[in-house]
């Protein structure tokens, strides 16, 4: 690891060990684990890639730590129990149906998994939902392995879609009351905080559900084929 990695361990409150499976480093908070993830990310993938194992940052009460592998340093496929695939049979809080999770992606599927209030990412380019966390699928009432694989074009009116894709280029995050799909047999009104963010030249936007869904007759044209 760098010498900015090490002096960081060595700072009161940080601790690590080394096992057969890779590093396990404890940080003394999850917003420390997610700084240290954040601005070290490439340097701690390569040091999983030189010990063929994993680097694993958690913290005191942490369910899902930050993990590292080799394949992301690498161009080598990496393994299903080293993507997140895995996760969706494991029973986490948060799953993911993206093959390649860049670090920005990893801290937020983390605090989503720590969120009561259901939160999902739509990546932009495709309009295709790829995680939620348990609440969300609860909400949903969808599985979570065909809640990550929605396509969002399907579960809104084609006027509020346009709507809220012109007000996240134009205002980036905001508070919004609108109707949607829950699924193919129920639609509601919610109100949601969105936000729109970056990560390695592709824009996401994260919705935060604040309000409890009420439900409302199918509107007409709802789940019609995309023209």
């Amino acid at each position: 690891m760098s010498v900015s990695i090490l002096r960081t361990l060595n700072l009161p409150g940080w601790n690590y060990k080394i096992s057969f499976e890779g590093i396990s480093i404890l940080a003394p908070t999850k917003r420390d684990a997610t700084h240290l993830a954040q601005s070290y990310g490439e340097a701690l993938s390569e040091t999983a890639l030189k010990i063929k194992g994993k680097v694993r940052i958690g913290w005191r009460g942490c369910k899902h730590p930050i993990e590292f592998f080799g394949w992301m340093a690498s161009s080598e496929a990496p393994q299903p129990s080293e993507t997140a695939e895995s996760i969706l049979r494991c029973g986490g809080a948060v799953f993911c149906s993206q093959l390649h999770i860049p670090v920005e992606l990893l801290s937020r599927m983390v605090s989503a998994a720590d969120n009561e209030l259901p939160v999902s990412i739509v990546r932009q380019d495709n309009r295709k939902q790829i995680i939620v966390n348990q609440p969300m699928a609860d909400m949903l009432q969808t599985p979570p392995e065909v809640a990550t694989q929605r396509v969002m074009n399907n579960f809104w009116l084609p006027e509020d879609l346009a709507e809220l894709e012109q007000r996240l280029q134009n205002q980036g995050r905001f508070t919004w009351t609108y109707s949607a799909g829950l699924n193919e047999q129920a639609w509601a009104i919610l109100t949601t905080q969105f936000e729109a963010f970056e990560v390695e030249g592709v824009w996401y936007r994260q919705g935060t559900c604040l309000s409890t869904p009420q439900l409302v007759p199918i509107p007409p044209g709802a789940f019609a084929p995309a023209a």
